[in-house]
């Protein structure tokens, strides 16, 4: 997180870059679950 943000970046590019990474996280979360629940379904 720190090396996106440049030391002395204004507040609003801080939240924006730290609510990107929730965003992207989130995502590969709801992928993740959605394959395992198509890999559980197969068996």
């Amino acid at each position: 997180i720190r090396n996106e943000i440049p030391s002395g970046a204004p507040t609003q590019q801080v939240i924006a870059v730290l609510s990107r990474q929730r965003l992207r996280a989130r995502r590969g979360n709801e992928e993740r679950r959605e394959r395992k629940e198509i890999d559980d379904d197969g068996v």
